[in-house]
């Protein structure tokens, strides 16, 4: 264990060099200027952290839905695994905080039965790694409760002073959506379920309900594209609007498992243009869903989401480096056989291809405010978080976080980009789909 506490951050020098031809990442993000500790950011970030004025015996709850068969809101339970990093990076510093999990059963009535389990075991505050309607109804259990509450995957229902979302904001997706599709000039949308979007607007909309099924659906939406021909004689299936006018292919649906099967089918029909995926496709159920339906992981797909991905820590700043100590950490409870899941019932290292930085950085944000607070009493640590903003110098992986505000989350959506590169920078897993987002690159300036 000690040699484990002595190893710093480590980036792949090999795998920098294959994608440094595929990503071009130049995106900048500086702390803001009420972190805990001051300015600047080590040239590398230590992957054991340390948690100054923390009491002993602090746990943390973590509310997710269990299911692995497209449950709403189970699509981000290995993503949760991050949690389980962030604890061992505290434990390799010396600090023991304990992660209690409860399954929500993906209902409301679930959400709020998990939250108050959760404080009858005394915890000091509350992640809930979940999505949709429980969701909610799990924040507003912890603010009754006086629970601090962050959201990784979900925003409230409303404001309060004790609940923070760390998704980014509603306006800031809605602008990274137009960015997506400029220049489009005949979008149309395929729809299972999901929302419909109010900033782009949208020439025509195929629904998978007026579908017998979605190869149908799949096979209209090439003929509108111009990638397939109408048999001839062959009636228009809807009043969509005439073939090959659109340009590209908004893709939205209920859970993400069911966007990777609208995907496959419109990729299994050539439909070339892009495919813009607003909600959900950064989730690992995504990539996993797409994976084993031999969905292609390629640029055509867009999908809409922070700098936050794995490919941040190619980055020469500070959220770079961040990122690597993350990844270094994620490795190193990997080959730790003794590391458990969230829930104890499998090895860690089954789902670290998916764990990730949002639920790391909400863990080690509680853990902060309670060390800043020096108690682990919840509405102590509530009212110290709301007064600290946290970035890659208080072990955050993703982008810096701003607690004064219930929208955390500093840094904008942008559009990214499919790939299957494997960056090198997490555990070998035959078994792990391959698909990373990535940043657009950066125009170089003319001389």
């Amino acid at each position: 264990m000690n040699q484990r506490t002595r190893l710093m951050t480590l980036l792949v020098a090999g795998a920098a060099v294959v994608v440094a031809a595929v990503v071009a990442l130049t995106v900048m993000l500086n702390r803001p200027a009420e972190a805990i500790r001051p300015d600047p950011v080590a040239a590398t970030v230590p992957v054991a952290l340390d948690a100054d004025g923390l009491p002993e015996d602090v746990s943390l709850g973590v509310v997710v839905t269990y299911g692995q068969s497209g449950e709403p809101g189970s699509e981000y339970n290995r993503a949760a695994q991050g949690a389980v990093v962030a604890a061992q990076r505290l434990a390799q510093g010396g600090v023991a905080v304990a992660l209690s999990t409860q399954n929500d059963r993906g209902t409301e009535d679930g959400a709020r039965a998990a939250v108050q389990a959760l404080a009858e075991q005394g915890v000091a505050g509350v992640v809930v790694a979940s999505s949709g309607p429980q969701a909610q109804a799990a924040a507003r259990a912890a603010e009754e409760l006086g629970l601090p509450a962050i959201l990784p995957y979900a925003r409230p229902s409303e404001p309060s002073p004790s609940v923070w979302t760390t998704l980014p904001s509603a306006t800031s997706v809605e602008v990274a959506l137009r960015t997506a599709v400029n220049g489009r000039t005949s979008v149309l949308l395929v729809n299972d379920g999901g929302a419909t979007p109010t900033s782009v607007p949208v020439a025509q909309t195929l629904d998978l309900q007026d579908f017998d099924d979605v190869t149908g659906l799949a096979q209209e939406a090439a003929i509108l594209t111009g990638d397939q021909q109408r048999a001839p004689g062959a009636p228009a299936v809807t009043d969509a609007g005439s073939a090959g006018s659109a340009d590209a292919v908004i893709v939205s649906a209920a859970t993400p498992q069911r966007m990777a099967r609208l995907v496959q089918a419109l990729q299994a029909r050539d439909v070339s243009v892009p495919l813009i995926l607003p909600d959900g496709a950064t989730a690992p159920a995504f990539a996993s869903a797409l994976s084993e339906l031999d969905g292609t992981a390629s640029g055509q797909l867009v999908g809409i989401a922070p700098s936050a991905g794995d490919s941040a820590a190619l980055q020469q700043d500070a959220q770079g480096r961040g990122m690597s100590a993350f990844l270094s950490a994620v490795r190193l409870a990997a080959g730790d056989a003794d590391v458990r899941n969230l829930t104890g019932d499998a090895p860690f290292s089954a789902d670290a291809w998916a764990a990730d930085p949002a639920s790391h950085d909400a863990v080690v944000a509680l853990v902060r405010a309670a060390g800043l607070a020096g108690s682990g009493d919840p509405s102590e640590v509530a009212e110290a978080l709301r007064s600290v903003s946290l970035g890659p110098g208080e072990g955050l992986a993703g982008p810096p976080l701003d607690f004064s505000r219930p929208e955390a989350l500093t840094a904008k959506a942008t559009p990214v980009y499919a790939s299957p590169q494997d960056l090198g920078l997490r555990p070998a897993d035959g078994n792990a789909p391959r698909l990373v987002w990535v940043p657009a690159p950066t125009p170089t300036p003319s001389p």
